[in-house]
């Protein structure tokens, strides 16, 4: 009998290049203005492969065309729904693909994506696109908070991407704040977690993100990397201060505020070094973890008397 094996799975040759060059594109986002973003973007990609050491992924934030939602209305709704864009056959896509392409390079960005047949059925969603210009692969926000929950609809799959520099794992925002997405990841091969944000102080204080960025890369002994946009939308300001962290736990970067690019190299060592001295994917009980799981769906289901 043949099994078959889950292809995301069965991809296991790809490593981590030791060296791993990331540029981390903290970047304002204009609300609703697609033509304003674009060219920030373009301006950030050229200023981040412009080196002498070219970065080997060049990452931007959440929701990078469109800017963020703290609002229902019909006029704004019209507006946001109306300016999405399909990956990788949008104008956003199209241009991010011709420059990794003239740069060789990967890019993974967070962009408003419509849906591919329907009109005004939208996701959040963060796109890796190819050093050949293609699309590697797309991640969809698993976890609505908010407001977002009028607009979006949630992913139903976690993923890693299998590259010539590595297994990539990808995430938005608020699935940070839900260890089991990281976990999975992990379990999937993932070496390096890139999580795009759109995280204003009053909710996400740079604290706040280094404590759960950094128990993502502890907890699962990979790289957990962020990127985070800046600037204002009406009263929320958003600092920036992405960040990468090592397996261990150690900030590799100065945390800046404001329009800039972060630039930071991850070396292959310090996962095999602490999944040998603190192995936590091997270690973890999952036959005492499934309690929680289906505990958890009685509660959901409103099976249990809370």
């Amino acid at each position: 009998m043949h099994l078959q094996l889950n292809p995301i799975i069965e991809r296991t040759n790809a490593r981590m290049k030791d060296g791993l060059r990331i540029a981390l594109c903290q970047i304002d986002v204009v609300s609703l203005d697609i033509a304003a973003n674009r060219a920030t973007m373009e301006k950030f990609f050229r200023e981040a492969c412009e080196v002498e050491e070219k970065p080997d992924i060049v990452v931007f934030p959440e929701l990078s065309n469109s800017g963020y939602v703290f609002q229902r209305g019909r006029e704004f709704g019209h507006d946001f729904l109306k300016i999405a864009e399909p990956i990788p056959n949008g104008p956003t896509s199209i241009m991010l693909s011709k420059l990794c392409k003239e740069y060789g390079v990967y890019c993974v960005c967070g962009l408003l994506e419509a849906h591919h047949e329907i009109p005004g059925f939208i996701y959040n969603t963060v796109a890796m696109f190819g050093p050949e210009g293609q699309l590697v692969g797309k991640q969809r926000k698993i976890h609505i908070p908010g407001e977002e929950k009028h607009f979006f609809r949630g992913a139903d799959r976690v993923s890693v991407f299998k590259t010539d520099i590595g297994n990539i794992a990808l995430q938005i925002c608020y699935d940070t704040w839900y260890p089991e997405v990281s976990r999975l990841q992990a379990y999937k091969g993932a070496e390096v977690m890139i999580n795009v944000w759109n995280a204003p102080d009053y909710v996400t204080p740079p604290k706040v993100l280094y404590t759960m960025i950094g128990s993502r890369a502890i907890e699962n002994r990979m790289y957990s990397v962020g990127c985070n946009r800046c600037g204002y939308h009406g009263d929320a300001y958003f600092a920036g201060n992405s960040m990468a962290v090592d397996p261990n736990g150690t900030v590799l970067n100065e945390l800046v505020e404001g329009p800039a690019v972060v630039h930071v190299t991850l070396t292959e060592a310090p996962i095999y070094r602490e999944r040998a001295f603190q192995p936590t994917l091997r270690d973890a009980r999952y036959d005492v973890i499934d309690e929680i799981h289906d505990y958890a769906k009685e509660l959901y289901c409103l099976k249990k008397e809370i």
